[in-house]
Formats: structure tokens, C-alpha cells, sequence
């Protein structure tokens, strides 16, 4: 015991060790940093520094042990065979490599642990092959107990560091990780140091030929660890910026409006935000806030399709960046409607010449597909601080005073005033409206079709609901389905909807399955289930022909009711798809953790697919995951043989859209689908 402390303790510079244990805790940090890192990145990237880690971790775990060996000499006389050393720096690197690729970063606790244990007999066996290659006038007995011992160290605390990186517990857990490869390099050395005795022999003699002084070894050793930090910190520090980079570009995508690429409602709301700050500050005295809305949009999207309404928003996006200026903000809010900003109004004078300049570059001549479109827009205007001194009410304000502005025959900017406040006379009057349209027979359902890609016959139908009030005319879902959402009507329109749409399937000749649309306020409701079975059973639609869609945000509000009712649903035989996919959260662990049946790609990333690449990852993206998770995938929006033509080379499975032909009465449907092959395959 006595000569194995002296190994250790006397034998060894203690120089020479503080420098090992320096290089070993730098290229475990290296290590454990590029392993955490692989994690998170797939296929090549993820290989590439899985390849990268495992050879800084066997450089790390060979200059350690020679680093070390530099400062010890129990003889007086010491060099190394030259093969051993380098075939102890490939046993290093190789078993690294199988270590990493056994572990895999993968959530498998089995390979975890036998990845972390190929690293620890990694590390021992480079320990004895470079102890095999020091040539000194002696020979080395060896304590069997503490070999095993050292074996057992390394093993153990390389399944800790693997654990810790593929399981963290912590955001301490990395810092764990660097630790145990540190101590498994290091006690599996010293102990493996500690097992062994030296007994000098004068016959054995260490010959100057074949074998590498004390300084030439330095030389490599330095010159090897060198090279492969370099080369780690240096992809660290690249990395760090590739991902730096990403980052800000995700953050100014989440800010921006895909098709525009002006700020979306985010962007704005930070905005605002920031000169809530500047307000407060004294900096900004008054502002002006400006509802944007263009007119006839709805009609241009109907008559020419969404397509021809997309290049109109472009058209409009690129306008009004060419016209504003300082202290001057504008975001697209929605579909097509837009808020602006100006925060250096001096007076009311100051606000119309910016409404004006927006009107009048808006309003330009626009020629799609040989027609020429005249877009025209209604603003209404709400100042701080004589107008309201919060800035989400100037936002509501500055609204009010847009549908003025849409409403009259001429000015079309309007300023918010006392009298703006018939305008929610007349939504309340709508509102009431509303609550009577069911039992005024009002309400009414349409239906598009659902076409298989592979053959392009119709598979089913999505439900659409629409009101014709008796005096204002058709009024778009888009107007009432907000009002019902936000004073609860919903709920019982809802279930109006789902009723309807089951008796009105239930009698069709051909059994196609009809979608649903359901909002998070009926998902909610703790008879939402037993209603809807309440409902199969009037109806007597057999449960496998309803689809039930909902968006994320639906769910993303009370994960847990909606995992169960969702589960409720699908014991009954009904078929659930996610809505809208792309728009929202669309995170991956929605898709994992809740069951659904389908995914529903939004229409704003099919529509132009063909053309943007940008939607078209996004499309094959969404395509790629539903095949991953054995979900199909239907696209919404499709409108021109292109759009379809992509889909179909990327096999999607489903495709709805004014391709098929535009959503159709109940009547209409009910005719078409007494004789299956009536269906037309396109219209």
C-alpha cells in the first residue's frame, strides 16, 4: 500500500498534474458541450458533432494520461515505444467514437448505460496501452484489486456523465456531466497509477533508439491537444453563432407576417409596448393610432380566389413600406386589416397626412391575371392623450372609427369621436341579431369537399357555417363567430352546427364522413361529450363518420380536460384533426401527447406552394412529421393545378379547396351524393 501511495503522491510532478487535470477539465467541457448540443440537431449535423465530441473526448483522455506520465519518472530514466503511443491515442479516439454512437444521445436507458460504459473501459484501456508503451529500467507489478478498481471507476462515472447529458434533471445537470468525465479520467488514472509497483531491474536497459524522450512526447502531446481544441473551440464558437443567428432570424419570423413580411400583431404589441416605456419616460407626447382596413377584399378573394388576394396584400405590404418614414410603424393584424403607429404627431394635421400618404399609395391600380384591381382602404384614426391615454383602447378606438370610415359613401379616414359609439350600438344590435338567427332559420351549413390525392375523389366534407340576415345580407363568419366567441354564443351555435351537420350526413345515401369545427369554449364545457353522443344517437350517424377539428389553441388553454376529452371522444369512435396546423404553437409535443387522427396544413402555406420555398418546407415539413407519426396530413387551399401537382409529388394524402369547387348547400350535397360517381372529381 505504501509503494502505491508513493506512485501517486511522490512519483508524480506536481506541476505536470495541475496541467492535466487543466487540459482534462477544458476538453470535458468541450466534450460535454458538443454532446448536449448533438442532442438537439439531426442527421448530419448531429453526426458530424457526435464525430467531433468523441475525438475531443479521446484527445482530452490520451494527452491527460501523458501529460501526467511527463511528470512521472520513478526510475530516472524514462521514454515511450512510439507505436503503443499512437496506437493508445486510436484506442482513445475509436472507442470514443463507439461509445457516443452506442449512447446515441437517444432516450434508450439501456444504450445510455452501455455507451457510458464503453467510455470508462475506453478510457482504462488507453490507460494500460500507454503504460505498456513507457519503456524504463525496471518492470511493473501490478495490484489486481485496484486495476479492477480503476476499471470499475471509469465505467462508473462514464455512465454518470452520459446519463446526466441524455436525463437532466437540472439545469445543473450538464455541469454534472463535465464533472464525472473529469473524474472518470482522472481517478481511473491515478487509481490505475496506484495499482502499479515499479521494481527497478539493472538488465533492463532503455535503449535512445526506437522510443520517444520526455520532450519529444511534450512536443506532440502539445501539439495534438492543440490542434483538436482548436478545432473543438473553434466549431463551438461557430456554432454558437449559426445558432445566435437562427435565433434572430425565429424571432423577427415570430414578429413578422409570413406572407407580407411586415410586422404581425406580436411585432406591433412590442412596439407598443416600447413606446408605453417612452410615454412614461416623458419622451413621446402624443401619438396616433391607425386602423387599416382594405376595401372589397372578401369579394376579390371569392371572385378570383385567395391567390389573386395574396398578391394583393403583397402589393399593399410593398406600398406602404415604400412610404413610411421615422417615428412611423405599420404591422398586418389580420386578414386584412392593418394598425399603424406614428409617435412624433405634433398636431391632428400631423396624423391625416399619414393616413393620407398610406391611402393614397394603397390605392393604386393592380393587374392580376390581365384584371385590373383598383385596392382602396377605410382608416380610422384615435389619438393620445386627447383620446383615450391607454393604448389598447386607442387600438379599439381607432377600430371604431374604421368601420365608420368603411361605412361612409366618401371619406374614407375617419377620427374617433363620441358618436363612433353607434357603431357598438350596432354591434349589440347584431349581437341580438345573432342570438335569434337559429330560430329564425338564419343559419344555415355549407360543404366543402375533402378529395383524396391519389385519385381526387371526394373522401368527405368539411361543415362551414354562414347566417343571410334578412336586412344586412350575408354576413361572413369572420364577423359573427368573433361576437359569439366573446360573449359565449358559441356554445350554443356550436351544438346547433354539430346537429344539424349529423342529421343532414345521416341522411345521405353515400356514408361520407363530415368535419366539425369546434371552439375551445364547447371543449370546455363538461357535458360537451354526452352532448355530442346525445346528438350521434338522435341523428343515428354512425360515430367513425364525424371528425371533430380543433385548433391547437383550443387545447393549449386546459391541456389536461382537453387531453380527456379528447380521449372520451375517440373511445366513441369519433375521429379527431388538428386545425389550422402551422399558425399557432404547432409544437411537436401537442402532436405527441395529444391523439389525433389528422392534420390539417393551413391554407396560408399551401396557398402558392409551388412557388415559395419557403412554404414549401414548411409544407414538406408537416408532411414529413405525419408520416414520422403515422398521422395523415390533409392541405387546405388548394386552388390551381400547381398547388396540386406539389402536393401529390409529396404524397400528401388529402387536399381541400376551391380546386374540388367551392363549399355547396346542404341540398346541393344531399343530390349530388345520392349516386356516388355524380361526384365530379374537380370542378
Amino acid at each position: 500500500m505504501k509503494q502505491s501511495i508513493y506512485s501517486v503522491v511522490y512519483a508524480h510532478d506536481a506541476s505536470f498534474v495541475i496541467v492535466a487535470a487543466l487540459v482534462c477539465a477544458i476538453g470535458s467541457t468541450l466534450t460535454v458541450v458538443l454532446l448536449v448540443r448533438a442532442r438537439v440537431l439531426t442527421h448530419r449535423r448531429r453526426q458530424l458533432h457526435l464525430i467531433l465530441a468523441a475525438m475531443i473526448a479521446g484527445t482530452t483522455i490520451w494527452a491527460t494520461h501523458f501529460i501526467a506520465m511527463l511528470g512521472y519518472n520513478p526510475a530516472g530514466v524514462a521514454a515511450y515505444e512510439p507505436i503503443l503511443t499512437g496506437v493508445s491515442l486510436l484506442v482513445a479516439i475509436f472507442g470514443c467514437m463507439i461509445g457516443v454512437s452506442i449512447g446515441g444521445m437517444d432516450h434508450i436507458r439501456w444504450r445510455a448505460t452501455l455507451g457510458g460504459t464503453t467510455l470508462g473501459l475506453t478510457i482504462a484501456t488507453m490507460h494500460y496501452t500507454g503504460m505498456a508503451a513507457l519503456q524504463v529500467p525496471g518492470r511493473f507489478e501490478w495490484h489486481a484489486n485496484l486495476v479492477v478498481l480503476s476499471v470499475l471507476l471509469g465505467c462508473g462515472l462514464g455512465i454518470v456523465m452520459v446519463h446526466r447529458i441524455i436525463y437532466p434533471v437540472t439545469r445543473f445537470c450538464f455541469a454534472g456531466a463535465t464533472v464525472a468525465m473529469i473524474l472518470a479520467v482522472c481517478t481511473m488514472h491515478f487509481t490505475g497509477m496506484a495499482a502499479s509497483i515499479f521494481v527497478a531491474d539493472a538488465t533492463i536497459l532503455v535503449s535512445p533508439e526506437n522510443v520517444i524522450s520526455n520532450y519529444v512526447l511534450g512536443f506532440i502531446v502539445l501539439a495534438v491537444v492543440s490542434l483538436i481544441l482548436l478545432i473543438g473551440f473553434t466549431t463551438f464558437v461557430i456554432e454558437t453563432e449559426m445558432s445566435a443567428d437562427s435565433q434572430r432570424k425565429l424571432s423577427d419570423a415570430v414578429r413578422r407576417d409570413l406572407l407580407t413580411r411586415l410586422p404581425n400583431r406580436m411585432g406591433f404589441s412590442e412596439h407598443a409596448a416600447r413606446l408605453r416605456k417612452r410615454i412614461s419616460r416623458g419622451e413621446v407626447l402624443q401619438i396616433a393610432v391607425l386602423t387599416i382596413d382594405l376595401d372589397n377584399f372578401k369579394q376579390i378573394n371569392d371572385s378570383m380566389g385567395h391567390e389573386a388576394g395574396d398578391l394583393v396584400l403583397k402589393h399593399v405590404a410593398k406600398q406602404i413600406n415604400g412610404v413610411i418614414g421615422d417615428h412611423e410603424f405599420v404591422a398586418r393584424i389580420g386578414g386584412d386589416e392593418f394598425a399603424a403607429l406614428k409617435s412624433n404627431v405634433k398636431t391632428l394635421e400631423d396624423a391625416l397626412d399619414f393616413a393620407e400618404r398610406l391611402k393614397t399609395a394603397i390605392g393604386v391600380t393592380l393587374h392580376v391575371s390581365m384584371t385590373e384591381l383598383k385596392t382602396g382602404v377605410s382608416i380610422g384614426i384615435a389619438s393620445y392623450p386627447s383620446d383615450e391615454t391607454d393604448l389598447d383602447t386607442l387600438l379599439q378606438f381607432s377600430d371604431l372609427a374604421m368601420y365608420q370610415a368603411k361605412s361612409g359613401s366618401s371619406n374614407k379616414i375617419e377620427f374617433y369621436d363620441n358618436e363612433i359609439e353607434q357603431v357598438r350600438r350596432d354591434k349589440q344590435a347584431l349581437l341580438t341579431d345573432l342570438r335569434e338567427a337559429a330560430d329564425r332559420d338564419e343559419l344555415f351549413l355549407n360543404y366543402q369537399f375533402q378529395n383524396s390525392i391519389a385519385t381526387q375523389e371526394v373522401i368527405g366534407f368539411e361543415v362551414l357555417l354562414r347566417w343571410l340576415h334578412p336586412e344586412r345580407g350575408m354576413i361572413g363568419p369572420d364577423v359573427f363567430i368573433p361576437l359569439a366567441e366573446e360573449t359565449g354564443l358559441i356554445k350554443d351555435i356550436g351544438l346547433w352546427v354539430l346537429r344539424t351537420a349529423c342529421q343532414e350526413a345521416a341522411s345521405w345515401e353515400v356514408a361520407y364522413p363530415i368535419a366539425v369545427n369546434v371552439s375551445p369554449q364547447q371543449l370546455v364545457e363538461p357535458d360537451f361529450v354526452a352532448r355530442v353522443a346525445e346528438i350521434l344517437a338522435e341523428s343515428n350517424l354512425a360515430p367513425d363518420r364525424l371528425e371533430v377539428e380543433i385548433t391547437e389553441a383550443t387545447i393549449i388553454q386546459d391541456q389536461r380536460n382537453a387531453l380527456a376529452v379528447m380521449h372520451e371522444l375517440k373511445s366513441m369512435g369519433i375521429r379527431i384533426a388538428m386545425d389550422d396546423f402551422g399558425t399557432g404553437y404547432s409544437s411537436l409535443s401537442t402532436l405527441q401527447v395529444f391523439p389525433f387522427d389528422k392534420i390539417k396544413i393551413d391554407r396560408s402555406f399551401v396557398q402558392n406552394v409551388h412557388e415559395s420555398r419557403q412554404n414549401a418546407a414548411i409544407v414538406r415539413a408537416t408532411l414529413l412529421l405525419g408520416a414520422a407519426l403515422d398521422v395523415p396530413v390533409l392541405a387546405e387551399g388548394a386552388e390551381i393545378e400547381e398547388e396540386i401537382a406539389f402536393l401529390m409529388q409529396e404524397t400528401c394524402s388529402a387536399v381541400q379547396g376551391f380546386y374540388f369547387g367551392k363549399p355547396m348547400p346542404a341540398a346541393d350535397v344531399r343530390l349530388l351524393t345520392m349516386v356516388k360517381q355524380d361526384l365530379p372529381r374537380a370542378v
